[in-house]
């Protein structure tokens, strides 16, 4: 009996050490809060993820690349993955390089503050280019407006028929507003877009109470409000319609043709008839052209912040984009504490940043597919040597 006890005793020992001795490759999953996460929203849409949750880990890492430079790295992902989804990787290059050295005063390398993203200027004399947008203003006859542009990166213009040049290729919320004197103003806003097969708006021309409307764009599949109740669902570039009374109405047009994603609505402001209330018409319209590529300076990119991001369905984003030159617009990426931290699992030093950023992402397969992500608070991990 008693060898028998023994012998279980012994078989019990045997599994505690062969589980003691058992390499852990990953971090248990911590219920608490965890120390690594990123809240951001890509295109509006609320991405949460935390290291010990659903899978993700921190993973640390640091590279020293062709020009001698250390990349500083951090990425929030699953394990065991090709492409994660919702997966943020921060590289950060050192702030400049020494006769060749590694580069270890990690507490000036990384330290509190603002920091410039990396673009395509950085590493290689890239060509660039921006698309420019004749806007027209929809002025009625006699009128005598003030006119404020906000042309949707920040940036704006009084003129009445201005020009702006746009360096992303992205989408734009346009927005004109008409003052005049003892009047209310007047606000219309309508989305650029980039891209070709969704630009599209409309001309008209009126004589008394009846408007004929013809479009502007590739499409011939159109939904158009007329402002007044009534509307049109047409194929073909033209329609007509007569209002009942005088008056501003905003009309709008819609793309339709099927197999085009094109959620945008093209609209103005139109006075109708001999109308004499107390309200102004707003309303635009706009032209591309294409500026020539301009050759850019070599930039080292010394102490310049990359941002990659995996979405849902694999598509890998960044913020950097080496063979074109995507200045950003309405950027920030801020470190508000940083700190060391333990050692990961390959023995390199770490340090803990937290922050937010906002910025531009742009599909590397595909640089004509941008989507924008805002980051309120994150908390990464970088090794260094």
């Amino acid at each position: 009996m008693q060898r028998i006890f023994l012998k279980y005793i012994l078989f019990g020992l045997s599994l505690i050490f062969i589980s003691a001795c058992k390499k852990r490759e990953l971090p248990d999953t911590d219920a608490g809060t965890p120390v690594f996460m990123m809240e951001s929203r890509v295109n509006g849409s609320a991405v949460s993820i935390a290291a010990g949750k659903d899978g993700y880990y921190m993973f640390t890492s640091y590279t020293l690349d062709n020009l001698g430079v250390n990349v500083l790295k951090g990425t929030l992902r699953q394990q065991d993955c090709e492409n994660c989804n919702h997966e943020f990787t921060i590289a950060y290059r050192d702030t400049k390089l020494r006769n060749n050295l590694l580069i270890n005063d990690i507490a000036n390398v990384l330290r509190t503050g603002s920091y410039a993203y990396r673009n395509g200027t950085d590493s290689s004399n890239a060509s660039t280019q921006g698309t420019v947008i004749n806007f027209n203003a929809y002025v009625p006859a006699g009128s005598n407006y003030t006119y404020s542009w906000d042309f949707g990166d920040g940036t704006g213009s009084s003129l009445v028929n201005p020009s702006h040049q746009y360096a992303e290729p992205a989408d734009y919320n346009v927005c004109l507003t008409v003052s005049q004197a003892g009047y209310p103003s007047k606000t219309i806003c309508n989305v650029i877009t980039m891209d070709t097969n969704c630009r599209f708006q409309f001309n008209q021309s009126a004589s008394q109470n009846f408007l004929s409307v013809y479009t502007i764009g590739g499409a011939n599949s159109f939904s158009w409000n007329f402002g007044d109740g009534t509307g049109a669902q047409l194929s073909g570039a033209s329609t007509s319609h007569t209002y009942a009374q005088a008056g501003i109405y905003r009309v709008a047009l819609k793309d339709t043709l099927s197999g085009l994603n094109c959620t945008n609505v093209f609209q103005k402001d139109l006075l109708i008839g001999n109308f004499t209330g107390n309200e102004l018409a707003a309303g635009f319209n706009y032209t591309y052209n294409t500026v020539p590529p301009v050759q850019s300076p070599i930039d080292s990119a010394f102490g310049k912040v990359t941002v990659q991001y995996s979405s849902a369905s694999g598509v890998k984003y960044s913020t950097y984009d080496a063979a074109r030159f995507h200045p950003q617009i309405n950027n920030a990426f801020s470190i508000s504490k940083s700190e060391p931290f333990q050692n990961n699992t390959d023995g390199n030093k770490t340090y803990k940043i937290e922050g937010s950023f906002k910025a531009w992402f742009y599909n590397i397969s595909n640089p004509n597919d941008s989507i924008f992500i805002e980051t309120t608070k994150f908390t990464m991990g970088v090794a260094y040597p």
